[in-house]
Parts: structure tokens; sequence; C-alpha cells
């Protein structure tokens, strides 16, 4: 469906209340909707005070009294449910189990503001199943077993890391269930603004049998995020060794041979660590920011395979592979002279993020020249001051003038954000509960904490970290150990992190990554491939099986040889681009190729 004949699908919805979305996106039949709602009993009420106050954010999202209350027959034991953007959502307080991720930087969940705030403005009350924190392994394999175990699941998934994939398999094998006859006016009265506003949103939620298995979200405050692969360099070394920043793979090189034999720490010793990388961390593996001067690569900060895909559009529209052509090899080349000269550490193939950090915080003078990552936060204490001997430098050039930085044009898109179980008994309510928290207002909330004690809107001249008007000013600083929020929500966010207030700190971490943003951004990489594709459940199968197998051969082969365990010569290339196309990346290329062409192609202006 063609993004315009949606808006006005939507904004019609919107105004009559009487059109119900289908699967594919378009409205169910006259007689389904009239059926449907002649099954609910609709009770008028004396609209009560609220107890909780918006926090930012246009009067359309503000909660409202609520002045109705309708049951549904189709789902008895659920109680009734509030009118359009009507709270409290039921009058009489119910539970609500919600799987969902950990953050670390959380120190309490039950005893949270947010957690206090939702279920003073809902009557619903969370019990939460705790999952390993997104991004670990731990995560994925805790999921898996939810669904497989037979055990009764909980109502809702919330920010868990489903991938389409996943999604398409859960959905079709019954475990989660559709959600398209759920998206109505009075369900869903924010959603409607948001996939009004972000169109592609409600394309990206649909699986390829046109149901809507877990709902996609869409944010508007993600840009620095959006440029995130970046090499973070120590001032204090480079300052010592009186060195300009390196601007070619030559000129880091030649960086790094210098942190490693002139003691740039001072201490007469020969301890520097050149650079290290871990494989866990958020854009921290060794290949993501180098490789790209020579082709384009987009690892991530997964574990999961399915998450570094390392493939692109060609101008044509054509999907292809990074890892299998010469250029990836003059990539392994540079790693592997790297390694062997002793400027990269051997266990970056191996640490993870933690003990990167305990090596850059470790006491006594700083041995660390280089280190990837999305964020200095990551790799050092948030709030301590090692990170301060840290700042990015721009994507680097390569031997064929290649200078490149990836760019996730489709990170204000989230897939798999909220679905709902099988188990589930009140799934109006439980949708109605994650509408809530898809306004601006709330978003504030869920990543800032509370308006006039953990952030505060400053006065008009107020200067913000990118220059113009600050429209926040963070008092609790994003990595603080807190209880005000769950550091986790469904999107729309009404501030952009550059529209922070700038208090003249440098070190700040806003401030970094903006600057950091204003690095990368000429040198955007623009034809990475969507994360979003609607397989179906075959294709999903292949995809997986191959993707799978061929990363880990990619970075396995990526590890033996840069460690100097294979050599890097005609012969092993050869085997290696053998080994490829046996392990099926033809096939990996048309599968995603399909969904790329169903899905995505024309959106994004390739006539395929």
């Amino acid at each position: 469906m063609k993004v315009n004949t949606l808006i006005l699908l939507l904004l019609a919805f919107t105004l009559c209340g009487t059109m119900v979305f289908a699967a594919g996106g378009g409205a169910q039949s006259s007689s389904t909707t009239q059926s449907q709602a002649n099954q609910r009993v609709t009770t008028n009420v004396t609209p009560r005070p609220l107890t909780v106050a918006p926090q930012y954010g246009e009067a359309r999202f503000h909660p409202q009294p609520a002045t109705s209350y309708s049951f549904n027959p189709r789902y008895p034991q659920q109680p009734a449910y509030s009118n359009t953007n009507g709270f409290p959502i039921v009058q009489e307080k119910i539970s609500i189990h919600v799987a969902m991720p950990y953050h670390y930087y959380v120190l309490d969940y039950e005893d949270n503001d947010q957690t206090r705030y939702l279920e003073e403005l809902t009557n619903i009350r969370v019990e939460f199943d705790l999952l390993p924190q997104t991004g670990t392994s731990g995560s994925t394999e805790r999921l898996n077993l939810m669904f497989s175990s037979g055990a009764p699941l909980p109502d809702v998934f919330y920010t868990t890391p489903l991938t389409p994939t996943m999604i398409i398999t859960l959905g079709q094998g019954g475990l989660l269930i559709p959600l398209q006859e759920f998206v109505t006016p009075d369900l869903m009265h924010n959603y409607i603004h948001m996939i009004t506003d972000f169109p592609t949103v409600w394309a990206a939620a649909h699986s390829a049998d046109g149901n809507v298995y877990a709902l996609a979200t869409g944010n508007d405050h993600m840009v620095t995020n959006q440029q995130a692969m970046r090499m973070w360099i120590n001032v204090p070394f480079l300052e010592t060794l009186s060195m300009n920043t390196p601007t070619t793979t030559e000129e880091f090189y030649q960086y790094l041979v210098a942190v490693r034999d002139r003691d740039p720490n001072g201490n007469g010793l020969r301890d520097e660590i050149p650079l290290i990388s871990d494989i866990s961390g958020w854009m921290a593996r060794i290949d993501g920011f180098i490789m790209n001067a020579f082709i384009y690569n987009d690892t991530t900060n997964a574990t999961d395979p399915q998450n570094r895909w390392r493939l692109f559009i060609q101008p044509d529209g054509r999907i292809d592979s990074s890892y299998d052509k010469p250029e990836w090899r003059q990539g392994l080349e540079y790693m592997t002279r790297l390694h062997t000269e002793g400027l990269l550490a051997p266990e970056s193939f191996t640490i993870v993020q933690d003990q990167i950090r305990a090596i850059v915080e470790a006491p006594g003078p700083q041995r660390v020249g280089a280190i990837p990552n999305g964020g200095n936060h990551n790799f050092a204490i948030p709030t301590g001051t090692r990170r301060n001997d840290f700042t990015t430098i721009p994507p680097l050039r390569g031997p064929n003038g290649v200078q490149q930085a990836w760019f996730d044009q489709y990170n204000n898109i989230s897939v798999g954000r909220f679905a709902i179980s099988k188990d589930s008994l009140i799934p109006e309510i439980a949708i109605k509960w994650a509408d809530a928290q898809m306004t601006p207002d709330f978003a504030t909330l869920q990543g800032m904490g509370i308006l006039g004690r953990d952030w505060l809107i400053p006065p008009d001249g107020t200067p913000a970290v990118s220059g113009g008007q600050a429209r926040s000013e963070r008092i609790l600083l994003w990595g603080t150990p807190t209880n005000a929020y769950w550091a986790a929500g469904l999107g729309r966010g009404v501030f952009f992190s550059y529209d922070t207030i700038f208090q003249g700190d440098v070190y700040e971490l806003e401030y970094v990554l903006w600057r950091a943003y204003e690095q990368t951004n000429p040198y955007r990489f623009m034809r990475g491939v969507p994360r979003q594709l609607p397989y179906s459940l075959e294709e999903s199968r292949i995809f997986t099986d191959l993707n799978t197998s061929i990363i880990q051969y990619v970075e396995q082969f990526m590890a033996q040889v840069v460690t100097g365990r294979i050599p890097l010569n005609d012969s092993t290339w050869d085997t290696y681009i053998r080994d490829l196309d046996r392990m099926g990346l033809p096939r990996l290329l048309s599968t995603v190729q399909g969904a790329f062409d169903r899905g995505w192609a024309r959106t994004l202006g390739y006539n395929r």
C-alpha cells in the first residue's frame, strides 16, 4: 500500500472511529466491524480526576479521565475497559504479567517510579518476568525456553528481542496472537497517531502472511544512534606522542605503532594495549569500524548472527554481500597486520564488554590506545573520569579511497516491541496498557525520569548540545543507576538527544555523542538492508539457517586469519569463497532479495 493511501486511511479511520485494520494493512468489511461493535456492552460513568499529570508533549497525547467502559463477551475473564484514551483503563485494579529484559542501569523494577506511574494511571499492576539484558545470548535463550517449555506464557512480551524470524514462527505456531483487529480508536488511540506519523511502522509490523503478531513502533529521537559505529582514541596519548588525529588506515596504523613503542602512559613499561575490542558490546566488534574503510560492514551490537548481516543494496536494487569481495580480503589483511605486529590485542575475539571496562578502569596509568564502541559510557564507568581520555575519530579513508560510515536509516523503526501471548485472558486491556506508553509524554518518563526532579524544561535562549534551543536539562544523567524508569519503552520520544541543555561540560555524554555524530554524518552509507523484511515462514527458516551458519563461518575465518592460525593467501581465500557458495550464499541472497522486493524495494525507490 502506498504511503499516502495509508495516511488517508488512518486519518479517516481516526476521525470516524468505525474502521479496523485487517491483515495486510487494509480495512475489515463493515459487517465484520459492526459485528465486533455489537459484542461490546458500554456503560457511561462519571469521570474521576486522574492521580497523575502529563509530563510533556502535545495535548492530543495527554491521558483523559474515562467517561465510559466497555465489556467484550468474547473475553469473559477480561473486565471492562475504558473509552478512547480514557483512564484509568480498568475500574478495579488488576495485574498484567510482563516479560521484558532488565537493564543494568535500573536498580529495582518493583520499587520504581515508572512502575508506580503506570499503575496509578491505568489501575494495572505489573508482575515482572525479567529476562537477561537485550544483546546477550541469555536473553534469546530464555525467550526460546519460555516458548518451548509448555508452561503458561506471560500476558505480554515487552521490548524483548523478537526478530522478524521469531515473530512469524511464533505467530504461525499459535504462541502469539494476531493484533491487527485490536488497532481501533478505542483500544489504540496513540498507536494510530504513531503509524500516521510514521507510515513505514505499520508496514514493518506485518509478517508475510499479512498478520501483525508483534507491534512495530516508531521513534523520532534516535538520530545519534543511527551512526553509532565509532572508534575511540586516547587523547592524552595523541598529545604525548605529538600526533594528529588519524584520518586514514595508514595513519591509524602509525598511531598504534607509536602507542606500542613510545610509552605514552609514561610509566617506563611497555604495557600499552594499542587497540582492543570485545564481542558483546554496542558496535564493539573489531571489524565494524575498520572494515568500512574497505567495504560496507554493518556489524552491530548483538551476539545474535541475525543482527550481523554484512549485506548491502547495489545501486540497481540488488542485494549483495560484503564478505566475499576482494575488498573484504583487503580488510582482513589490514587487521592481520595489526595483530601480527602486536597492535591488536588477541583477546579481542573472545572477551566481553565487562572485561573491557575492567581493563580501562584498572588502577594505575591508562594502557589502552583505541577502542571501537558505540559509546564511551560502555567501556568505561559512565559517571567516572576514565572515559574522558577518549574521543571519536572520523571514518578512516582506506587504501582505495573508501571513506564511509555505517548508517541505519531504519533506526527509527523497531520491530517486535510488543506481543500478546496465546495465554493472555485480557488481550484488549493488554493492548490499551501498551498504547498508554506510546506517547512523547510517556517517553520522557521512561527515558528521563520525573519532570521537575530528574529533568527540567530550560527557559528560552538556553543553548542545546547541538547549538540550538535546549528543550531539556537532565539532572539524572543517562547511565546513572536509578529507580526512576525502566530504561526501555515503546517509542515516540519527544526529545532528540542533541536538544539536551549544554552546560559547558565537553565530557558530558550527549555532547560527546553529538560531536561524534557530526564527524560521521558526511560519510553515511545509504544502502544498508532493512532488518524488517516480510519473510514467509519458509523464507524465515531459510534465512535463519543460512545466515547463522554463514556468519559464524565468516567470523571464524576472520578470527583464524587475523590471529595467524590460517594464512591468508590465494589458496585459502579461494577455499573460503567456495565454502560460502557451498553453504548456500546464493540462496541466502535470493531469499533476502525476494522479501526485499516484496516489502521495501518500491518504498525505497528501486523499480524491481
